[in-house]
């Protein structure tokens, strides 16, 4: 019977279809990394030596822009895959810097290794092709809204998002379980602190959402899903 670990590869976007004989290799293959709140997984342009699946706390994903900006791109929670990358030509290095937000732990497996184990498992590479195709399109649909959405469509589709991912029913609503800050919905959705800050105040006041420090419940769900298409506006 597997255990809380081996369900969490098994379920991973990484390893999907692949068989049960060749799932036994690869955790086999794999070895677990702790990193301390703050601490990092990879940084921005280093050589994508592993790919991880997180088992453990939660994990932020960001970029580094020429002019020194930090961008949150998404966070990650257990059971999701990051560094993928390194799969597809590790010397190009990672495109963005994994960081602990809180103390996690991950399953890490070497470049070379996962490249032996595709051999036997084709699924794995159709499965990095995936992942990558979603990050790609997640960035395509990041740089129209910047274009043709609202902020307001922009903040609650992150909101929304991030509900998705970990979001737990509680009787006030919906509670977003991540420590999620304020700036990191602003780089998250391409707009300032200040206007996060203005517009999640607004939403408080208006009983649309329940506000705490690092700490959001979504009371109104469907109105939330209004905005974010653009079928009420709050202006």
């Amino acid at each position: 019977m597997m255990n809380a670990y081996e369900k969490l590869v098994r379920q991973s976007r990484l390893f999907k279809d692949v068989s049960a004989e060749g799932f036994e290799q690869i955790f086999t293959a794999g070895v677990t990394r702790s990193v301390g709140e703050d601490g990092f997984y990879f940084l921005q342009g280093d050589p994508a030596t592993h790919a991880y699946v997180l088992l453990e706390g939660r994990v932020k994903m960001m970029q580094i822009t020429p002019n020194g900006q930090q961008i949150t791109m998404r966070i990650m929670t257990p059971g999701q895959t990051f560094g993928g990358v390194a799969l597809l030509k590790p010397s190009a290095g990672y495109p963005a810097t994994a960081q602990a937000d809180e103390d996690s732990k991950a399953m890490a497996w070497e470049t070379e290794r996962l490249r032996d184990l595709v051999e036997d498992e084709p699924a794995i590479s159709l499965n990095v092709m995936n992942l990558m195709h979603g990050y790609i399109s997640e960035l395509q649909e990041r740089q129209k809204s910047l274009v043709t959405d609202r902020v307001e469509q922009r903040i609650a589709r992150v909101l929304l998002k991030l509900a998705a991912q970990s979001g737990i029913k509680i009787d006030e609503g919906v509670l977003i379980d991540l420590p999620i800050t304020r700036q990191d919905i602003a780089e998250m959705s391409g707009t300032t602190l200040f206007t996060v800050s203005r517009t999640l105040n607004e939403w408080d006041r208006d009983g649309l959402l329940k506000i705490g420090r690092e700490r959001v419940v979504i009371r109104e769900p469907h109105l939330l899903v209004s905005i974010s298409d653009d079928l009420v506006n709050r202006d």
